[in-house]
């Protein structure tokens, strides 16, 4: 069987992530066959440093691959995996999948209407110690509270995921977390009460630094809180999960801490895991092997929603619903 054609939307940060996975996965089975970006100089450069060939657009890329990695800036998403997926492809889209009802709908049911695989980057689900804290989890027969506690102070001035215009760091980062909880806990989100900082100083932006708390399915509580200030030198992410007799925390993907009534049990790791190159090698492999991704549209699209929910309530200083059925259907 030929090897899989690999492209890449985007020269960004992302981009050059996927390719290190890249390296780290393909081989006979899969290459990196092109690339594109808007910019000439930045897409002809990170095709010297990836080998592929430089295309000026995805529609002049298309022909040539048979999996499109979208990494371009979040704006960008739907709009290229529509077009990817509409023209035959696999899709591996970088999160948020998409900032709008509308766009997640249309998302939605174009990849229903496919034949492809379709998978969106929500690499913490493959990073080691976060599959250890599901593990922990999965044996209680009680409602959980999860805290989840994100400082990314990087996140200011100039750079673009700061402009919550397109999606600011809640859509652009926050959803990682909205994901990771509703993932650890197999369980839906059906509503948040969120508070963000005053939005009328242009730095810290208010929008971007936030406290929600979510009700789940289940019962579970999930409280996240995400700020761009702080010092560098801070816990970029905790995220802490208990149900009686366990207490469970990652940290910065470097350490792990389970706590019971028993025993208490440490690991850490130099470097972090953080699950991009499991997540590519498990799409690849599922595209041979025609296994559902484990990420699909309906997790894009529920991450998606929850955070614009999120910033509503934060707005209207009311409870949201999050009725995701109604709005994919």
């Amino acid at each position: 069987m030929a090897a899989l054609r690999i492209g890449i939307v985007g020269s960004r940060f992302a981009a050059h992530l996927h390719l290190a996975a890249y390296r780290r996965v393909y081989g006979v089975e899969a290459r990196l066959a092109g690339v594109t970006s808007p910019t000439a100089e930045r897409r002809e450069a990170f095709a010297r440093e990836s080998g592929a060939t430089a295309y000026p657009s995805l529609a002049a890329m298309l022909p040539h691959v048979d999996v499109v990695d979208v990494c371009a800036p979040p704006a960008q998403h739907e709009a290229a995996a529509l077009e990817a997926i509409e023209a035959g492809k696999h899709v591996f889209v970088e999160k948020p999948m998409a900032l709008t009802e509308a766009e997640c709908r249309t998302l939605t049911r174009a990849v229903r209407d496919s034949n492809r695989q379709f998978t969106v980057g929500f690499n913490r689900r493959f990073s080691p110690f976060y599959i250890e804290q599901k593990r922990a989890l999965a044996g209680r027969a009680t409602p959980g509270v999860l805290n989840c506690r994100v400082s990314s102070p990087g996140i200011s001035g100039s750079y673009w995921m700061a402009d919550p215009s397109i999606g600011g760091a809640i859509l652009g980062d926050a959803c990682h977390f909205v994901d990771l909880m509703s993932w650890l806990l197999d369980s839906e989100p059906f509503s948040v009460t969120a508070y963000c900082l005053p939005t009328a100083a242009q730095e810290p932006v208010g929008e971007n630094n936030m406290a929600a708390s979510f009700r789940f399915a289940d019962g579970s509580v999930g409280n996240l809180t995400y700020c761009t200030m702080g010092g560098t030198s801070a816990a970029a992410e905790r995220v802490e999960a208990f149900v009686p007799g366990l207490g469970v925390r990652v940290e910065n993907f470097k350490r792990l801490a389970v706590d019971t009534r028993l025993r208490r049990r440490r690991r850490s790791q130099w470097w972090p895991d953080k699950g991009y190159t499991a997540q590519l090698r498990a799409f690849l492999t599922g595209i041979r092997s025609g296994v559902v991704p484990a990420v699909g549209v309906r997790d894009g699209a529920r991450a998606t929603l929850a955070c614009l929910r999120m910033l509503e309530s934060a707005r209207t200083l009311a409870p949201r619903a999050i009725d995701l059925d109604a709005v994919l259907d």
